[in-house]
């Protein structure tokens, strides 16, 4: 299983950066893992699979690609709102603002006693 990995570590390096890729034992002698990559910014999710899968093909073995579950692929501003620590920082900023508007509205309420309604 590590020499498979190894493997398909060095054909998917033949287009992305080492840091952008991991592959994983997923049990039972198959694999998968996730790639991040600026190339996939303007490509749709089955664009992506095809780029990967053309390499697969080229140097890979029917038996060996068979062994190969997925891989997610991400650019890295996905990347960066799905894992990044920040998401739940601008998540909990849009919280706040949120509340902030339903203190202003509420605010409106009660001085104009409705909400809508025009002070005569």
């Amino acid at each position: 299983m590590e020499k498979l990995v190894a493997r398909v570590e060095k054909i998917l390096q033949k287009e992305f950066s080492p840091r952008e890729i991991r592959v994983e034992s997923a049990g039972r002698g198959k694999l998968d893992g996730w790639i991040i990559s600026k190339s996939f910014d303007k490509l749709t999710d089955a664009e992506r699979q095809r780029k990967i899968w053309r390499l697969f093909e080229a140097y890979l073995s029917e038996k060996d690609r068979n062994r190969i579950l997925g891989f997610f692929t991400f650019t890295p501003l996905e990347e960066k709102m799905i894992f990044d620590e920040s998401f739940e920082v601008l998540a909990a900023s849009l919280k706040k603002k949120a509340s902030s508007a339903r203190k202003k509205t509420l605010s409106a309420v009660r001085k104009n006693g409705r909400l809508g309604q025009k002070r005569r």
